[in-house]
């Protein structure tokens, strides 16, 4: 194959992950990690998470909501303070904040200014029970006031499809085991969420993607998505890295740089504050970071 054949065989693919991206609000693609790259990422998690508690299973019954923070781990930015998370376990988890196919979707939806707001890992057992649905921005967004039924005409100052996630696969999951739930197109939704969705009564408009180990799944957050519960005899493993525009900001904690770990020129960048896109944060793509 020429390489001018290649190169079109390559923008073929390109168009179609946009397309598909932008029609869904989220997307899969497989074999993004090798085997051995999903091999050293479970072996450093294998050392790193504590063990669960021996009562998981009762206060899961019990307080469902209340088992939310055992699904999480390594957790930075957002509610969860300021401090590396997980990328303290080491330099296969900062590759990953500036892998290729994530700066190339990052850069569709976001632009050339975004930087790295949060991150935590995602791990279940069999029997831990699902996660509630929902959007942080858009119609369904908890503070917008959207009236149910109704179109919910956008303010200019609220963010839309400003923050994004890429959720490397670490082990299989999909609708036979539970994990990442979303109702595709919903991203471009202008009615808030019907309770009754919300509450699982009409979940065949809920899609489970099948995401094996070593995929990466794309979203936007305003995609309405959670998580469905875990059937699988294996434990699921994913690491959510989430991006905004560099002008917008989810809380007042931040990712900071993790300490002895060398990090490139653009994964420092993608830990800048936020400033406003190339007055005060220059494009991620910058010859001197590229």
């Amino acid at each position: 194959m020429g390489e001018a054949t290649v190169d079109a065989a390559m923008d073929e693919v390109q168009e179609l992950r946009r397309y598909l991206y932008d029609l869904q609000g989220y997307l899969v693609v497989e074999n993004v990690l090798s085997e051995e790259q999903v091999a050293q990422l479970n072996a450093i998690l294998d050392g790193e998470l504590p063990d669960l508690p021996d009562d998981w299973r009762e206060r899961a019954t019990n307080a469902p909501q209340g088992l939310y923070n055992f699904y999480r781990f390594g957790a930075a930015g957002g509610s969860h303070g300021t401090h590396p998370g997980f990328l303290q376990y080491g330099k296969p988890f900062c590759d990953l904040m500036d892998h290729p196919l994530t700066m190339e979707m990052m850069r569709f939806q976001l632009g050339d200014c975004f930087r790295l707001d949060r991150i935590f890992g995602m791990r279940m057992r069999e029997g831990m029970p699902s996660g509630r649905l929902h959007s942080d921005y858009g119609p369904s967004h908890p503070f917008t006031g959207a009236t149910p039924g109704h179109i919910y005409p956008q303010p200019g100052h609220q963010a839309r499809h400003g923050f994004a996630v890429a959720a490397f696969n670490l082990t299989d999951s999909g609708p036979e085991t539970g994990g990442l739930c979303c109702i595709p197109g919903s991203h471009n939704t202008h009615i808030r969420l019907p309770q009754t969705i919300r509450d699982g009564r009409y979940d065949d408009v809920v899609c489970v993607p099948k995401a094996p180990a070593g995929s990466v799944t794309f979203f936007t957050e305003a995609t309405t998505h959670g998580t469905l519960a875990w059937t699988g005899n294996h434990e699921r493993r994913s690491l959510l890295y989430k991006y905004c525009a560099s002008q917008l900001v989810w809380s007042r904690a931040r990712v900071t740089p993790p300490e002895g770990i060398d990090l490139t020129p653009r994964q420092e960048r993608l830990l800048e504050e936020p400033a406003g896109a190339h007055w005060f944060f220059k494009s991620i793509f910058d010859e001197e970071v590229a």
